[in-house]
């Protein structure tokens, strides 16, 4: 059994860091109990907890309070075996749990590790309480709950239930839709069947010979949508500011294929858009709403949706924020704070697989990533996702976004600027002076470990950040942007160092020597473009520390001397 995760927790316990912080939604520690029955209940508990969610491992004989490592390895008595702890589980789980039970000897020290699989279905202790792990908590899971849990695990899917429509009633018009948009993704061998061969391709047709759930909600007209999901529409209105009345309102209940573009074009009209020129003649387009990123949400909102639940899919659009709320929360396991990183868990699973076929979006688990990725790479926040049990509302911040933070990203190489976890520590770090892997843990939604290892490929690999010489020695040192980094970011940091930095000092002192500066040396002493440049300029002009001289109003001419705030010369 793989226990990478816990073999690394373990190397770092102690020295100020506490096996508490080091828990995870897979991950847990225990201390021995006053006698064989309590501790194996407490397994027993903890393991049932683990296999209604994602699985884990439980690592018996560490205290998690501890921050030295000599008191947090406790240790576990030789009289607890592993065949004594595999069979207390198995007899005190419903249905048995058949752990996985190994030994490690850690500084002479012996733990146990504990570890489950996901499982099947759900599981209960002795007393028939059942749990699931959701962070680093133990939640009540009761049978409507458990119900979901199966719907994520494949074991049931609503849209692959046979429906009482025959293909016969199915919309020709839309049955043309869909073949022009598998020939638009390049699947002409599809788009040649005939209706019957293609829809039993697809596997819209249920053994009974009638269609699928799947198949008429994207197929069928709305009447026949309505008999199989009373309730199913769309709804979108546009408001001018969000606190004004609504200046354009659409309703409509048409299949899911057609609503997906009646959806996205309604948004897409009333984008605001700002050209913006980069280095080497290139040209892009900053916007208030990426379409990427919209047409992801949407398309989540339509197939994700609860269909055995009643109500439309809503969209409330204004310049200050978009907002896409769909009925049902989100399914059993997907929290907002783990949506980036839970296993692909699809409620309506064919009808799923059907829109990743027309690549309509992406397939499940990274449409989620794609639309943080649009957002994040055009210097917004990533979208906010919130889960109120019956409804999931996901979120994007309106306005422009930040050109100086576009122009930084489009300079680095181009796996570090399709980077995930990247892109959100430098997000991160346009808002903060400094971060560490705890606190990055939570933004990536990764365990600490994996989150130092983001920042070590940051620091070693592209050079973007650098330890502070305080925290360099510690287990999760605290991290800052590099002193030409911060210079290139410039305008799209909302925070300064409060003394002097290395970017600010070698400015002063050329400005010093040589008693002006311009575009062009700042290109040269930092290796900036022209537009990262003015955007350092501008900021030092901001805080006063230089100011323009002479007459000259634009071009190579310009010259900036010392402002009221340039700093006196150090004896």
């Amino acid at each position: 059994m793989n226990h990478a995760e816990a073999d690394v927790a373990l190397a770092m316990l102690g020295h100020g860091v506490t096996a508490d912080s080091l828990e995870t939604d897979t991950l847990d520690f225990k201390l021995v109990a006053d006698s064989p029955k309590a501790t194996l209940n407490l397994l027993a508990d903890a393991l049932v907890c683990f296999v209604n969610a994602r699985g884990g491992t439980v690592v018996l004989g560490v205290d998690d309070k501890a921050t030295e490592r000599g008191r947090a390895l406790r240790g576990v008595p030789a009289n607890y075996s592993v065949d004594l702890i595999r069979k207390g589980i198995f007899d005190r789980t419903s249905p048995p749990i058949t752990a996985f039970v190994g030994e490690r000897d850690v500084d002479g020290v012996r733990v146990v590790l504990v570890t489950v699989p996901q499982g099947v279905m759900p599981h209960s202790n002795a007393a028939g309480l059942a749990t699931r792990r959701l962070g680093k908590e133990c939640l009540p899971f009761p049978p409507h709950q458990q119900r979901e849990v199966m719907i994520a695990r494949g074991q049931v899917d609503w849209s692959a239930d046979a429906s009482s429509i025959g293909i016969g009633h199915l919309s020709g018009v839309e049955i043309e839709r869909l073949r022009r948009l598998l020939e638009a993704a390049g699947r002409d061998h599809l788009a040649g069947l005939t209706d019957r061969a293609l829809l039993e391709a697809l596997r819209l047709i249920a053994p009974t010979g009638n269609v699928t759930n799947a198949g008429v909600l994207l197929l069928a007209d709305e009447s026949m949508i309505a008999d199989i999901a009373p309730g199913y529409g769309y709804s979108y209105q546009f408001r001018p500011t969000s606190g004004s009345e609504a200046t354009g309102r659409m309703r409509g209940n048409r299949p899911i294929i057609a609503a997906i573009q009646v959806l996205t074009d309604a948004i897409e009209s009333r984008r605001e858009i700002h050209p913006l020129n980069l280095a080497g003649g290139i040209q892009l387009q900053l916007t208030d709403y990426p379409s990427v990123a919209v047409r992801e949400l949407v398309v989540n909102a339509l197939i994700h949706r609860s269909y055995e639940t009643g109500g439309t899919v809503d969209v409330e659009h204004s310049p200050e924020r978009l907002v896409i709320t769909s009925p049902g929360g989100l399914v059993s396991g997907v929290t907002p704070s783990n949506i980036l990183t839970y296993p692909s868990t699809p409620r309506n699973r064919l009808l799923t697989e059907t829109v990743s076929i027309l690549q309509l979006a992406e397939r499940t688990g990274q449409g989620v990533d794609r639309a943080y990725r649009e957002m994040l790479r055009i210097g917004k926040e990533p979208p906010l996702f919130e889960d109120s049990g019956t409804l999931v509302r996901a979120t994007l911040a309106g306005g422009i976004g930040n050109d100086a933070f576009v122009r930084f990203i489009s300079d680095l190489p181009p796996k570090a600027g399709r980077d995930l976890n990247v892109l959100l520590a430098m997000s991160l770090l346009r808002h903060n002076s400094g971060i560490d892997a705890p606190k990055l843990a939570g933004v990536i939604q990764r365990a600490p470990a994996e989150a130092q290892e983001v920042l070590l490929v940051m620091a070693d690999e592209y050079n973007l950040i650098e330890p502070t010489k305080r925290t360099a020695k510690k287990p999760f040192p605290t991290y800052r942007l590099r002193s030409d980094v911060l210079a290139a970011m410039s305008r799209s940091v909302s925070y300064r160092r409060r003394s002097i930095d290395d970017t600010d000092q070698k400015v002063v002192d050329h400005v010093r020597e040589y008693g002006f500066v311009t575009n062009q040396t700042i290109r040269r002493l930092f290796d900036l473009h022209v537009y990262a440049a003015r955007d350092l300029l501008n900021s030092l002009r901001e805080r006063q520390i230089i100011e323009k001289i002479g007459d000259a109003r634009g071009g190579t001419g310009v010259k900036y001397g010392p402002g009221p705030k340039f700093p006196k010369s150090r004896s």
